[in-house]
């Protein structure tokens, strides 16, 4: 008999979901235009829809199995023995059209597989030079941060530096300004103190002169009172 899994093209172990994509596959294949103008196309779609209904009900599907002279095999393997017949040219030309049908999806499943990966790796790598340029972005926002920082702290600390430095002229000027203001008045002070010194000298020194004046008219008219008193003992008469 013939295997349904050779009209198929699918493997012994084949799962529900691989015998749909297959027979899917496989029956686009067989177009209007195709249908009207093969010859056999029909018997050929009739077959397999004939194997898709074998494979895809359970027990139809186990039946099948039985029937099919199968020795045992190892569990890995995917290899289907089926019973050596004689098949018809219109039926080898079937199942060769199928397996370069099966053949050619295959290679275009590779083939979209492999694009597949190779677009998720150019997206990989478009996402890591992606994430390295943010990185990169990232790092020089910070040093440019850091440097700004950086600035406004040195900026800060001459500001502040400028500010003491005017606060101490400013407090030396001050204290030179008392200073000055303190010797103008010592000078002023001891000036007025020989001012002083030199009013109360030269009024003791006057004072001195009047009492010396004094003292001497004193002894000029002690002495003229002597002169009369002498002249009155003498003469008896004030003047001699």
């Amino acid at each position: 008999m013939r295997s349904a899994y050779l009209m198929l093209g699918v493997p012994g172990d084949a799962s529900p979901a691989e015998i749909d994509d297959a027979y899917r596959r496989a029956s686009q294949l067989f177009t209007k235009e195709r249908l009207a103008t093969e010859d056999g196309a029909l018997a050929r779609l009739a077959e397999l829809k004939d194997a898709y209904r074998v494979l895809r009900d359970p027990a139809s599907r186990a039946a099948h199995d039985r029937k099919l002279a199968a020795p045992p095999r190892a569990p890995a393997p995917r290899t289907i023995v089926v019973e050596r017949q004689e098949a018809s040219p219109v039926a080898r030309a079937a199942v060769i059209g199928i397996c370069l049908v099966a053949a050619v999806f295959s290679a275009g499943a590779y083939i979209s597989h492999r694009n597949s990966e190779r677009r998720q790796q150019m997206e990989a790598q478009e996402r890591a030079d992606r994430q390295a340029a943010e990185r990169e972005a990232t790092r020089r926002q910070q040093e440019a941060d850091r440097l700004e920082a950086q600035r406004a702290q040195a900026a800060a600390k001459a500001e502040a530096s400028e500010r003491r430095l005017i606060l101490e002229s400013q407090s030396s000027a001050a204290r030179a300004q008392a200073e000055v203001r303190s010797q103008e008045m010592a000078v002023a002070s001891a000036r007025r103190n020989e001012e002083a010194e030199a009013r109360r000298q030269e009024q003791a020194r006057l004072a001195e002169e009047r009492r010396v004046s004094l003292e001497s008219q004193r002894r000029i008219e002690r002495d003229k009172q002597k002169v009369r008193e002498l002249c009155l003992q003498l003469y008896r008469r004030p003047d001699c």
